[in-house]
């Protein structure tokens, strides 16, 4: 709650909480997420961070009232079907090759390119996706992003918008820094 407190405090325009990825540190259980968006101010757009989810967690994560769904990895075609689901869709690099197959579908609102292994807070070469073919939709920046990187990230691939979540991590990676999130903010939105 105390970093939904952050959060509240700096605007940023996305929260993203991870759900249903047990693999993950930072993931938390639907009763959680219920929790924390009932604190997370409405003019905050509300993430479900997903990898590979079922029907079922696609259900439960808007049932906890989640405005978008971030979905890592594979997605059937029936979830992509529901006329109600807004989706950013996530591509590694190591999967950008799919990223064709996915531009025409209506319910993916944007797409957010991460390194190949996301949630590690590495880098990856952002001339890879400099040059992709632009349809409209946004795109979102993710991958080892920190304050000290933004703007350089910024400047070399010009994406609609950044994803942060290791680079503003407290020093012994338990949860969130309240001054790197302010600097980290301070930084995109003076660009």
């Amino acid at each position: 709650m105390e970093e939904v407190e952050y959060l509240n405090e700096i605007k940023p325009d996305y929260a993203g909480f991870v759900m249903f990825f047990p693999k993950s540190r930072r993931n938390i259980n639907t009763d959680t997420a219920k929790k924390l968006l009932k604190g997370l101010e409405k003019n905050i757009t509300s993430v479900a961070v997903t990898v590979n989810p079922t029907m079922e967690q696609i259900k439960d994560a808007y049932e906890c009232g989640f405005d978008l769904i971030q979905i890592h990895g594979e997605v059937s075609d029936k979830i992509l079907s529901n006329p109600y689901l807004k989706v950013l869709k996530a591509f590694n690099v190591t999967d950008i090759d799919d990223f064709g197959k996915y531009s025409s579908i209506k319910n993916i609102i944007g797409y957010v390119f991460d390194s190949s292994a996301p949630g590690s807070g590495k880098v990856f070469d952002w001339n890879i996706i400099k040059d992709i073919s632009r349809d409209g939709k946004p795109i979102i920046l993710a991958g080892g992003l920190n304050p000290d990187n933004v703007e350089d990230a910024i400047q070399a691939v010009n994406p609609d918008g950044v994803d942060v979540s290791s680079g503003v991590e407290k020093n012994n990676g338990h949860g969130k820094d309240r001054q790197k999130i302010i600097a980290f903010v301070n930084k995109v939105r003076s660009m």
